[in-house]
């Protein structure tokens, strides 16, 4: 199709996208690289699209229904749709996933969604979780471990059940070491544990010989010291804590490279 050589017309891809149905998918896939699906209403629209091949120049997923009372499972079989498309295009470079309730999956969906995981981890190299929720802790870490290029990790809110592995969605998947730059953790709320982190770098087999930027809640000054070591010999530019912990670090502050051997 024509507009398909129009990629660096914004403006024209624009106005296509508006004048007839049949035009918006394809007017939309050129668009940008970067998509963002955060209602109900971009939710639905986005399944209708993807259903006609569109997207395929993106390569930076947002995915997941905000600021909802309730999570809910009824989500599962548009998530499962717009992942699987993105999985067969095969050219997603970021996923972020925001308030996805993992929890949720059913028998019948998990055989799919880990088939789609391992197509997306080929080629995934940023990878964000906010606000999802898990089954396990055991069920976080098979996930994060799926993705072997990733350099990029954000994980920010999400809570974690204590079922058994039986209830884990991943622990088919291949568990990979990850060499991390940037790893960014923090919990919901002071009503929930903290993730450890300097556990998480060992139990998520992070690799942090490469990393840069370290950003993460740790609750007490002795987990900030564990953090500290378990990070002292990365070329760390930038170390965010926060600790209310009497005695400890206040608030967010960034740790001199002195302080951290």
């Amino acid at each position: 199709m024509v507009l398909q050589f129009l990629t660096a017309d914004k403006e024209t891809l624009r106005a296509c996208s508006q004048v007839a149905r049949e035009f918006r998918y394809v007017a939309l896939s050129c668009l940008g690289r970067h998509l963002t699906v955060n209602t109900v209403e971009r939710l639905k629209e986005c399944v209708q699209l993807v259903a006609k091949g569109a997207f395929q120049h993106v390569r930076s997923l947002d995915l997941g229904v905000n600021n909802q009372r309730v999570i809910t499972e009824g989500f599962w079989k548009d998530y499962l749709a717009i992942l699987g498309a993105f999985a067969r295009y095969g050219v997603l470079n970021r996923l972020w996933l925001s308030e996805v309730p993992f929890n949720f999956l059913r028998p019948n969906q998990k055989k799919g969604l880990v088939e789609t995981i391992t197509a997306l981890s080929s080629t995934v190299n940023e990878l964000g979780l906010y606000g999802c929720h898990f089954s396990s802790y055991e069920e976080m870490i098979s996930l994060i471990r799926s993705f072997p290029h990733c350099n990029f990790l954000f994980i920010r809110d999400c809570a974690t059940g204590e079922q058994s592995s039986d209830g884990n969605a991943f622990a088919g998947l291949p568990e990979h070491i990850l060499h991390i730059k940037d790893l960014q953790i923090s919990s919901p709320s002071s009503n929930d544990p903290l993730i450890d982190v300097s556990n998480l770098i060992q139990d998520a087999a992070l690799d942090v010989g490469l990393l840069t930027a370290l950003v993460c809640d740790v609750g007490t000054s002795d987990k900030t010291q564990r953090v500290a070591a378990a990070v002292s010999v990365s070329p760390v530019e930038q170390f965010q804590v926060a600790c209310a912990e009497p005695g400890g670090f206040q608030g967010r502050q960034t740790l001199p490279t002195s302080e951290r051997r």
